[in-house]
């Protein structure tokens, strides 16, 4: 649910001027157990802990004459996944000018994997897949453009070096020679209960090889079902070269308070592993039950399996979180 709050704090202080500001968030916390397979041995993990815990901030600016500006900053508290300390961190954050052509915007973030974490993945809870079957998320700085037409949204971007956040960083300099910027041409289609978008990603390395990428996925709306499908093609000629293929298939049926869902990803690496991960077809399965006790609290179990390196025993991973949202 969200809230619209005052901000208070400096600017009450020093005399400025109020902003209306969205505070939105998650907290989620639970139980995990992981056993990692590898060739002829296993290692186990289990405890308790947190989840997800973020809180979100937008503001937004009416400038005249067509001009909208938002400003969108999340913070994120004890997850493990940020500081070791557990001390507040950084997350996405963004700069949206809207004009009368388009939407012009600035953003530092650590996208979502395409296939489990958007479209295809049908809200599923998201279970991990990226670093496993699929490739790992990475963190960069970002500018796009993108146009209204219809029921569609076309778009490009420009994206820097992974993981070379800051002012100044990912485009040129030493840390930059050695990774991979990109740029991207897409549109995103939704009416009614039809959900799709197409992708085309070109990646730049400045120590020498190229990489490109299309992405294609799509979701329908039953009523009774949510469906989702999703498929990734890799070409690479950089060092070793190779192609990857990725797939994945989604369904979400609600039942009142009950919801179940599920994800089935696969990954085809032909030619030679530029994946790391071997040659030939590594899968992945995610089983999800959510509860609703409320709008905003619900109970979350999550099953999932998959094999990350070709010829290894299969990892899985069993989690039981309470979420709330404000």
């Amino acid at each position: 649910m969200k809230k619209t709050l005052i901000a208070l704090a400096v600017l009450a202080a020093s005399g400025a001027s109020f902003a209306q500001v969205t505070i939105t968030g998650n907290l989620a916390m639970g139980y995990q157990s992981t056993t990692t397979g590898a060739v002829g041995t296993s290692t186990d993990a289990a405890g308790f802990g947190v989840d997800t815990s973020q809180i979100d901030f937008a503001a937004s600016e009416d400038l005249g004459s067509g001009l909208k500006i938002t400003a969108k900053m999340g913070l994120a508290g004890a997850d493990r996944s940020m500081e070791s300390s557990a001390a507040m961190a950084g997350r996405n954050a963004s700069l949206s000018l809207t004009t009368p052509v388009g939407l012009l915007t600035l953003a530092s973030t650590k996208a979502p994997d395409y296939l489990s974490g958007t479209i295809a993945g049908v809200g599923v809870y998201y279970n991990g897949f990226d670093g496993k079957v699929l490739s790992k998320r990475t963190s960069r700085d970002v500018v796009s453009f993108s146009v209204p037409v219809g029921a569609f949204t076309l778009g490009a971007s420009y994206q820097e070096s992974a993981n070379l956040l800051g002012l100044g960083e990912g485009t040129t300099g030493a840390g930059a020679m050695t990774g991979q910027a990109l740029t991207t041409l897409g549109a995103t289609y939704g009416a009614g209960p039809v959900a799709a978008n197409f992708t085309y990603l070109s990646f730049a390395s400045k120590v020498g090889g190229t990489k490109d990428q299309t992405r294609l996925s799509g979701s329908y709306d039953l009523g009774v079902v949510k469906l989702g499908l999703g498929g990734v093609v890799t070409n690479s000629d950089a060092g070793t070269g190779g192609k990857a293929t990725d797939l994945l298939f989604g369904v979400k049926a609600p039942m009142g308070a009950l919801s179940l869902g599920a994800n089935l990803v696969s990954r085809k690496i032909d030619d030679v592993a530029f994946t790391g991960q071997g040659v030939g077809t590594i899968t992945g399965t995610a089983l999800e039950a959510d509860y609703a006790l409320s709008k905003r609290t619900m109970v979350v179990a999550n099953y999932a399996r998959w094999t990350q390196v070709v010829g290894n025993d299969a990892s899985s991973q069993f989690t039981l979180l309470l979420s709330h949202s404000f």
